[in-house]
C-alpha cells in the first residue's frame, strides 16, 4: 500500500509540473496576484502600515522562483547579469528616458524651464531606502527577468508590453483604497504605467534581460516626486488639469517615440 500511496503522489506532482510547464505564465501571475493580495488587502482593511507593501513587493519575485523551479528543476528563472555593456547601455538609457519622461518634460511643459533647480538631478538627497525597497528589488526579477521574456516570445514586443503593463497595474489594486498611496485617479495611473512599461521593456531588452537594468530603472522612477520637488522648489507648475495627467501624457509621448523610432521592436532580439 505504501509504495502504491508513493507512486501515485509521484504522478500527481509530475503532473501538477507538467501542468504548470504547459501554462507558466498563468501560473506565474496568479502566484503574484495571491501572494502580494495576502499581505496587502489586511493591510488595506486593517490601515496597517504602508512600509508593508514592501513585503508584497517581493510577491512576482517569489512567484518566478516557485514556478521555474516546480516546471523546469531549477531556480534559475531569470538573469541576473549578462554582459556588462549591454546592461549598463540597457540601465543609461532607460535612466535618462525616464528623467526625460517623467522629470524634464512635465518640468519645461508647465514652468518657465529659467525658474527651475535643474541641480536637483545630480543630487544624492533624492534617494532612500524606498528607492530600492519599494519596488524594484521585489518586482523587477519576476515582472522584466521571468514574465517579459517569455510574453515576448509569444507576441511582439508592443502587446507583450502592453500585457504585462495591465497586469502590473492590476496587481495594483487593492492599495488604490489605502489612504495616500497614490494621488492619481486609477486611469491616469494605469496610463503612466504603459509608458513606463514601453521604456522598461526597451532598456530591458537593451540589457538583454539582465534584471539589474530594469531594477535600477525602476528605482529611479521611484525618485521621481523628490525630484520633482526639487525641480519645482523656487516655482510652480501651471497647468489646468492635474499634474499626474501631465507625467501620464509626457510618458506616453516618449513611449510614442520609443515606437516609432525601433519600429515597433523597442530594441526585442528572438532568443535574447
Amino acid at each position: 500500500m505504501t509504495s502504491v500511496a508513493l507512486s501515485g503522489g509521484t504522478a500527481t506532482r509530475s503532473r501538477i509540473a507538467q501542468l504548470i510547464a504547459a501554462y507558466p505564465l498563468i501560473v506565474f501571475f496568479f502566484l503574484a496576484y495571491a501572494l502580494a493580495w495576502i499581505v496587502t488587502i489586511p493591510m488595506v482593511v486593517f490601515r496597517a502600515p504602508i512600509e508593508l507593501t514592501a513585503v508584497a513587493s517581493f510577491a512576482p519575485t517569489m512567484a518566478a522562483l516557485l514556478t521555474h523551479r516546480v516546471a523546469t528543476g531549477s531556480y534559475r528563472a531569470f538573469r541576473i547579469h549578462t554582459r556588462w555593456s549591454n546592461m549598463l547601455v540597457g540601465s543609461i538609457v532607460g535612466i535618462a528616458l525616464v528623467l526625460l519622461a517623467y522629470v524634464v518634460l512635465p518640468g519645461v511643459t508647465t514652468a518657465d524651464p529659467r525658474t527651475l533647480q535643474w541641480s536637483i538631478l545630480a543630487s544624492l538627497a533624492v534617494y532612500n531606502l524606498s528607492t530600492l525597497l519599494g519596488g524594484p528589488l521585489g518586482e523587477e526579477p519576476g515582472w522584466r527577468g521571468y514574465a517579459l521574456p517569455r510574453l515576448e516570445a509569444r507576441f511582439p514586443p508592443l502587446a507583450a508590453t502592453l500585457v504585462l503593463a495591465a497586469l502590473w497595474a492590476g496587481w495594483h489594486a487593492p492599495l488604490f483604497f489605502y489612504p495616500g498611496w497614490t494621488s492619481a485617479e486609477p486611469w491616469i495611473y494605469f496610463v503612466i504605467v504603459v509608458g513606463l512599461s514601453v521604456i522598461l521593456t526597451y532598456a530591458t531588452n537593451l540589457a538583454r534581460f539582465s534584471v539589474l537594468a530594469p531594477i535600477a530603472i525602476h528605482a529611479i522612477f521611484n525618485t521621481v516626486s523628490r525630484f520633482l520637488a526639487g525641480l519645482f522648489a523656487d516655482a510652480s507648475p501651471t497647468v489646468q488639469i492635474p499634474f499626474t495627467l501631465v507625467l501620464a501624457v509626457s510618458g506616453i509621448v516618449v513611449a510614442a517615440i520609443l515606437l516609432l523610432v525601433t519600429k515597433g521592436r523597442l530594441g526585442y532580439r528572438a532568443g535574447g
